[in-house]
């Protein structure tokens, strides 16, 4: 059964709420009950001090005995624990404050230490009751010596009352944050999950081919990031569904035309309109055409393959003015046609990591469509810039429309004088995939200017 994350988000606080409390009320719970216990205890042996003190035990061989079991007896009455007084001699009861300690029976825990002249406290046992004591040693007759001892002494059930007492109010305090936890833990719930349904909307409307970019959340976290990736990745989605639509137009329209006049020039010679040297004619249009579909077609597998194998490219250390030079070269035909310069300035130490074969076709593609569109000349330089090297590529002639800035580089996009439409795709193509960048502006002297970056390994 499915659960939406609002629900696992409150039961997963739910559970760390009830596992701290648990632990927290564990360890409080323990920990109260040493303290009172230890409480008590001080609590007792400050009342014996306070006993001892009032005897005056520093005076005991200098008063008579009648007087100090008079003090002694005036002392008792100001202790608010009960208490009771065992003799040495035969360690029997001679005074208790306690209904379940009676005189003249025997001390109910024995007491030996004490004579020694040392105070004890401990736990203990009266008729089936738990108590906590503290025993002195005390002088009732003459002379220093140890007579009797005082055990001082409060119920453990007194304080476990107090403990529950205290224990119930944490419970009520563990009960009263769970609830406002819990109201946290929804609010945050509610915060947390808002944005992601809204992102889910987006998501089914993306699904449904509709592009609007979602509205941004504004979280300051990672939703919000998440919130504006997915904005950008609709707007390029976008992007890519409209150049995949003109793809597809331009493609039908590109292939459609040589395989009309293939058709047409085929029916006519065949129906016998075209006869002797008109079929001639027709027959080499024919052939022209399949070759300029053939050349259009292997273009396209050609850059299908670019931009999906990676297996295409073998990138080797290769000197780029060598790959300039040689791309030049095998253009130097077409520009004498079209009476156009030449020129390569700029020079590099260093060599990069790149496929030299698709590099210099990538070049060819440029410097050949900087000779069709250049009056006179076509200036081919190269430069580095700490870490990056630079080619650009910069013809005289009328330069780009402010429109095709942007659409030069697209499949089937053609300029005037242009040819299959799919060479400029191929260079950004390879130079992309060659790890460079590919821009498309016009100079300060009017004409196109391809600036290719690649960034050099230090």
């Amino acid at each position: 059964m499915k659960s939406s994350i609002g629900k696992k988000l409150v039961l997963t606080y739910l559970v760390l709420i009830g596992v701290t409390l648990a632990v927290s009320g564990v360890l409080f719970n323990a920990f109260i009950k040493n303290y009172m216990v230890e409480e008590a205890k001080s609590s007792l042996r400050t009342e014996a001090g306070h006993l001892i003190e009032l005897m005056g035990a520093d005076q005991a061989a200098v008063i008579d005995p009648i007087k100090k079991r008079v003090i002694t007896k005036i002392a008792l009455s100001t202790i608010e624990s009960d208490y009771f007084i065992v003799q040495k001699s035969n360690q029997q009861v001679i005074a208790s404050s306690s209904k379940d300690i009676v005189k003249l029976n025997r001390s109910p825990f024995p007491v030996s230490e004490v004579y020694e002249g040392r105070g004890i406290e401990g736990e203990a046992q009266v008729k089936g009751k738990d108590i906590v004591y503290v025993a002195l040693p005390m002088d009732l007759g003459k002379g220093s010596q140890v007579t009797h001892a005082v055990v001082l002494f409060t119920e453990l059930q007194h304080i476990r009352s107090a403990t529950r007492e205290v224990v119930m109010l944490l419970i009520k305090g563990f009960v009263i944050t769970a609830i406002v936890m819990l109201i946290v833990a929804y609010i945050m719930m509610r915060s947390l999950t808002r944005p992601l349904q809204n992102l889910r909307q987006a998501v089914m409307r993306l699904m449904n081919r509709d592009f609007t970019p979602p509205q941004i959340v504004k979280t300051g976290d990672e939703l919000e990031e998440l919130s504006k990736a997915f904005s950008d990745m609709t707007v390029a989605l976008k992007k890519y569904d409209e150049g995949q639509r003109r793809f597809l137009q331009n493609a039908s329209h590109e292939l459609k035309t040589p395989l009309m006049a293939i058709q047409g020039y085929a029916e006519g010679i065949r129906d016998g309109i075209f006869r002797g040297a008109d079929a001639e004619k027709g027959l080499d249009a024919i052939s022209t055409e399949s070759k300029r579909l053939k050349k259009m077609v292997d273009e396209l597998i050609y850059l299908s393959k670019l931009e999906t194998l990676e297996g295409m490219f073998d990138p080797q250390p290769v000197d780029l003015k060598l790959i300039l030079q040689e791309s030049i070269d095998r253009v130097k035909s077409l520009a004498r046609q079209k009476g156009v310069q030449i020129d390569l300035h700029g020079d590099l130490d260093k060599r990069l990591m790149l496929d030299p074969d698709k590099m210099i076709q990538a070049f060819i593609n440029l410097i050949g469509n900087g000779i069709r569109h250049a009056n006179s000349q076509v200036r081919v330089e190269l430069a580095s810039f700490d870490s990056v090297v630079r080619i650009t590529v910069e013809d005289d002639g009328p330069g780009l429309r402010e429109g095709d800035k942007e659409r030069i580089f697209e499949r089937f996009f053609r300029g005037k004088d242009g040819d299959t439409g799919l060479g400029l795709a191929i260079t950004r193509a390879i130079i992309e995939k060659s790890g460079g960048i590919i821009k498309a502006d016009n100079g300060t002297n009017g004409g196109a200017v391809f600036t290719v970056e690649f960034r050099a390994k230090k």
